[in-house]
């Protein structure tokens, strides 16, 4: 029994080099029997990066001049919150799926970015503090359980994806060559894709808790889209300018671990937490789950 708990404790110490993932995974095994359906809650924190590249471009009303500038930038220390609806479905004694719908909140600091005009204003983009509206989110997955050499241990493989819609805005500043100040507000629509896919090992301590854990692969993808007016010189109130942009937003795909622990509340009702790590970044992510 120490070499199985040595084993399940090696395949998370490989991986677990601090997660971008975002939605809680829980045990990767089926816990599901043929047949039986679970409900539950699952909230998710988590700490990361974005990274925006695309362009944006302007038009002021004095001569209808339009740029088009390219701009890449980054949101640091990106935080967003998850919370779900989870529902599941036991396929097999070895395969459950589920479906979760909830929302999702951002926030956090936008880096500070200069950006040269093509015959036109040198743009900041200010450091500034954004707090994005709560937004729909869905997901959906499966676990199945593919080796169980003993009762108390079990291998799983788990794959999830999930989708999530945000509003937030960006604030454009800068003077142009006539020396003109101008700043616009411009709201602006995340949305984007998650996906993880999990190895992972449960093993039975005791009747009522277990440990679960291994590596994961995690992707993500989005689109940013803003588009605003303001006043182009806000001292002389003289022209309005329009403005808009469009960015991708990624984090290259990458590994990372994961860790957990499961409680048994009752024999129907199951608590997990965990946490998940990659590339610096940190997640954090809990799940009450009622089975009948």
């Amino acid at each position: 029994m120490e070499k199985k708990l040595l084993v399940v404790l090696v395949v998370v110490g490989l991986c677990s080099t601090a997660a971008l993932a975002l939605d809680p995974m829980g045990p990767a095994t089926a816990g599901l029997k043929q047949g039986q359906f679970s409900a539950g809650l699952d909230y998710a924190y988590s700490q990361m990066e974005l990274k925006h590249d695309g362009s944006y471009s302007w038009d002021v009303d004095y001569g209808s001049y339009t740029d088009t500038v390219p701009l890449k930038y980054k949101h640091e220390d990106t935080q967003m919150h998850k919370a779900y609806f989870n529902l599941g479905y036991g396929v097999a004694d070895w395969l459950e799926v589920f479906l979760r719908l909830g929302g999702a909140n951002l926030y956090g600091k936008r880096t500070p970015r200069y950006s040269e005009g093509v015959d036109g204003p040198d743009t900041w983009l200010d450091e500034t503090i954004y707090d994005s509206s709560t937004g729909f989110a869905y997901g959906f997955g499966g676990k199945a359980t593919v080796w169980e050499p003993s009762p108390e241990l079990k291998v799983g493989v788990l794959a999830q994806a999930s989708w999530a819609n945000v509003d937030y805005d960006i604030w454009f500043t800068g003077v142009d060559d006539l020396g003109n100040l101008w700043g616009v507000q411009s709201p602006g629509q995340l949305d984007f894709w998650e996906v993880q896919i999990a190895l992972g090992v449960t093993y039975q301590l005791a009747p009522k808790f277990s440990v679960y854990g291994g590596p994961f692969y995690y992707w993500f993808s989005g689109d940013f889209d803003h588009k605003g007016s303001g006043m182009y010189d806000p001292e002389n109130l003289d022209y309005d300018m329009a403005i808009k942009g469009s960015y991708d937003v990624e984090d290259v795909g990458c590994f990372g671990g994961y860790l957990g622990a499961q409680i048994a509340v009752t024999d129907n009702i199951a608590w997990n937490a965990e946490c998940q790590g990659a590339k610096g970044a940190l997640a954090l992510g809990t799940s009450l789950v009622w089975k009948f």
